[in-house]
Formats: structure tokens, C-alpha cells, sequence
């Protein structure tokens, strides 16, 4: 496993019950919603197979540790005034804590500050804000990291070639800092890259943008993208194109089960795996010590994983319970 350099919170509390509200859906309780907490959490987006693992945690430390929860989230996450706007309407419930994956640094920065202003203690998941101290905590993955990580993996299988990065929504510090680290490891060597461009973390842009990278450099062979969903749409770009995918070496980020079951296809090569079930259910843990008023620790790693051929289907049997309905 690869771990950024935090330091880790350790300990769990007693069990209890949920209440959960999913946005652009039908409202749905879920448990007894009489716990003694409430919790506001607001994620990129509920839509897509990443971030329901992500809830899918928040779901269960809810119900495990007796908290009332309400989640959602942009249609996409391009969508961040919906984001925005989901923020304040929590606010207006006067919650007891914010738990929140911004999609966008600079612009959710003020609204979260609003909420710190009005004693809502504010925690990140998977996606910090550099340079805002008003969070009480981050819990995530070392992104950078996890992209030198990538980019050492990926001169491990190719020693030379044309590369194409796809990064997710411009400005989303989590996936630049993947495709960042990636490209420092790659300079200077046999590995260059041609192409470096965005598809705001949507399989059917990145499907495009590899398309138009395929015809400007025809000799393009290995591709690294900032999440599963784009790797899979350049995967969908190779074969749309006549070409062979075992001419490719192709990698994602993210872990997901679409990813999964495309590396036991023979299609994706690798992902790197983030701990997005734990990444939710640390998030209620750590909101519940803070409403408390224990100390928490200023950043919380998460591991990832390396996920290949080799234990793709080991590691997709975890996911199995994990995803949010």
C-alpha cells in the first residue's frame, strides 16, 4: 500500500442509528433518526461509483455510532454552485457538524467559512483546500503521492513511449496533484508526454479528448487519468478507434468496481485504489469526536492500493458491501 506522510487518529465509539437524504433523489430514511448528533455531509457528487463508496461509509458509521446524517451532492462535478447552494441549505438546519468533498478550492472556500463563522466545525474529505485553515481536519489520500506513485509504477511496465495524462475539472486540486506527481516522476525519462488535458472527471469527455490525442500522436501508448471513470473512457476511445488495447498500457485512479471488473477483462491495466469507504466513515468518526470536543489530528492519510491483474478480483470482493444503495 502507498500512504501520504499524516499522522493517523486511531479508536471507535458505540453504535447506533441514521437518518440519510440523498440529493437528486427520492428523500430516504434510513434506522431510527432519534441519535443524539447531526451531521451535514456534502460530497462532490452521489452519482457516480466512487463517491457512492464514499457514502456508503458515511452510511455506516452513522447507523454504527448512533448519529442522525444527511448526504448530498452536485448532479456532477462541474456543478458547483449546486454544491454551494446544498452547503447552505444545510446551514439553514443549523447542523452540528459539516463534513464536505469541495469540488472547488477558491470557490467553496467562503461558504465553508460562513459556516465556521457560525460555530459549524467544518471537516474535509478526500479533497483539501490549500491554504485554508478553518477545517478542523483532512481525511484523505496524499494525492501527490499517489501520482509519483502511479508514474514509478507506470516506468516500471514501460520504459519508453508517448504519454497522455487526463486530468479531471480544471482547478480540482485532487486530481492535478495526481497527474502532477505522476509527470514529476516521468521527466526526464523514457516516458514522454504528449498530451496532458481535461475531461472534468467524465467518461464520455475523456472518451473524446483521448480520441482527438489518439489522431494528433498516433504513437501514444500508455495513458494515466485521475479517476477510474476516464480511464475507462479512454479504454472506450482505443476501441472506438480499430486499435488494439493490448498496444496501451492504461491506468486510473480510484479503485472502482466499473474499474474492477475492466482490469479482470484484460481491458484497464491497473488503478490505483483509494480508501473511499474509509475516507466516509472516518468522516462521521472524526465529526463526532470534534462536536465532542476532542482534539483531532490536523490531516488523516488513507491508504491506496495498487490494484493490477493480480488481485483485481481480491480486492473488488471488499467493495462488494461498501457501496451505498
Amino acid at each position: 500500500m502507498f500512504s501520504g506522510n499524516f499522522k493517523k487518529a486511531a479508536g471507535m465509539l458505540a453504535a447506533g442509528s441514521l437518518m440519510l437524504v440523498a440529493c437528486g433523489g427520492d428523500d430516504e430514511a434510513v434506522g431510527d433518526p432519534d441519535g443524539e448528533y447531526n451531521i451535514a455531509v456534502v460530497l462532490k457528487t452521489t452519482t457516480s461509483p466512487y463517491w457512492m463508496q464514499v457514502q456508503g461509509g458515511v452510511e455506516d458509521a452513522a447507523e454504527e455510532l448512533g448519529v442522525n446524517v444527511t448526504v448530498g451532492g452536485a448532479t456532477e462535478e462541474t456543478a458547483v454552485q449546486e454544491q454551494i447552494d446544498r452547503i447552505r441549505a444545510d446551514l439553514t438546519n443549523q447542523p452540528d457538524a459539516l463534513v464536505v468533498s469541495p469540488t472547488q478550492a477558491e470557490q467553496l472556500e467562503p461558504v465553508l467559512q460562513d459556516a465556521v463563522d457560525e460555530g459549524v466545525p467544518v471537516l474535509l474529505v478526500d479533497t483539501s483546500i490549500e491554504g485554508w485553515e478553518g477545517a478542523e481536519t483532512f481525511i484523505g489520500t496524499d494525492n501527490y503521492d499517489l501520482g509519483q506513485a502511479a508514474g514509478e509504477f507506470l516506468l516500471e511496465q514501460r520504459d519508453e513511449g508517448e504519454v497522455l495524462f487526463i486530468r479531471g475539472v480544471p482547478g480540482n486540486p485532487a486530481t492535478d496533484d495526481r497527474i502532477d506527481g505522476a509527470d514529476e516522476v516521468l521527466e526526464g525519462s523514457g516516458l514522454e508526454v504528449v498530451a496532458d488535458l481535461s475531461a472534468d472527471s467524465d467518461r464520455a469527455k475523456a472518451r473524446a479528448v483521448t480520441a482527438d490525442a489518439l489522431q494528433s500522436n498516433p504513437d501514444l501508448s500508455v495513458i494515466f487519468a485521475g479517476n477510474d471513470d476516464m480511464a475507462l473512457g479512454a479504454v472506450e476511445a482505443i476501441r472506438g478507434a480499430g486499435l488494439e488495447l493490448d498496444d496501451f498500457f492504461i491506468m486510473g485512479v480510484d479503485g472502482t468496481e466499473d474499474a474492477l471488473d475492466s482490469i479482470i477483462a484484460g481491458e484497464l491495466d491497473a488503478t490505483m485504489a483509494q480508501g473511499a469507504y474509509q475516507m466516509g466513515y472516518r468522516g462521521i468518526e472524526e465529526a463526532i469526536r470534534v462536536i465532542e470536543g476532542e482534539t483531532v489530528e490536523e490531516e488523516i492519510a488513507i491508504d491506496t492500493t495498487l490494484v493490477t491483474s493480480e488481485n483485481a478480483e481480491e480486492f473488488l470482493g471488499q467493495l462488494e458491501d461498501q457501496s451505498a444503495e
